[in-house]
């Protein structure tokens, strides 16, 4: 569904009188500050939308069968987050945590820049719990070729030679790396903080074990 699929005027009159809000900003505002979920307003349309679409259709055509049939040609989200309940709306993939497919995620209703997606574990996520009206649930779309992006931390004993044999082990293992960060402490500690492309969690753990194959590495690790 696309926003002005359910938002018409005749069935945004309903939602405002149900709830009475004054107007449309109203009721977004609410949404913001998490007076009422989200879900509830779209749940409220939901329910304007499937009676037309009911009424439209004849009497041998079965509501539900034509509602899995729109689902399966639905276009891939560009974000790859499906947010149940409506299609149209902003989504981002969180850089506290960057989550990939695989991942458990939960998401959560921002002011103003749509829905941050986190991972279930994201310590962040934790600090919502106050504001529980505001994270809505999504999942990943199952598409092929979609890329992420994923943080690594690799700590070895430092030698030459040996960022060169780490890129190596991404690269063999088809990964990306889009950028890095590498420092030496006293101890002649290397740690490296790798910003990795990949395809999903399965694809991250194959990255992991190829470079902890690499000689003097002694930890790798997903960063949190």
């Amino acid at each position: 569904l696309q926003f002005n699929d359910l938002f018409k005027p005749e069935w945004v009159d309903i939602l405002l009188k149900k709830y009475t809000f004054n107007k449309l900003d109203d009721c977004f505002a609410a949404i913001g500050y998490g007076a009422i979920p989200v879900g509830k307003i779209i749940g409220r349309l939901r329910e304007e939308y499937d009676k037309e679409k009911k009424a439209e259709l004849p009497p041998e055509v079965n509501v539900n069968t034509k509602q899995e049939e729109d689902r399966k040609v639905r276009k891939a989200p560009p974000s790859g987050i499906i947010v149940k309940g409506i299609d149209n709306c902003l989504v981002r993939l969180s850089k506290c945590c960057n989550p990939l497919p695989g991942d458990e995620i939960v998401g959560y209703i921002t002011k103003g820049r749509g829905v941050s997606v986190h991972r279930s574990d994201c310590p962040n996520v934790t600090n919502y719990t106050d504001d529980i009206n505001r994270l809505i649930d999504v999942e990943w779309y199952k598409a092929k070729n979609s890329e992420y992006v994923a943080e690594i931390e690799v700590f070895a004993n430092d030698r030459n030679g040996l960022f060169g044999e780490v890129s190596a082990a991404v690269n063999d293992a088809k990964g990306k790396i889009n950028a890095i960060n590498a420092r030496v402490t006293q101890e002649r500690v290397a740690v490296f903080q790798l910003e990795v492309q990949l395809t999903d969690i399965d694809h991250l753990n194959k990255v992991i074990k190829a470079i902890r194959k690499v000689d003097s590495v002694y930890e790798v690790r997903r960063k949190k």
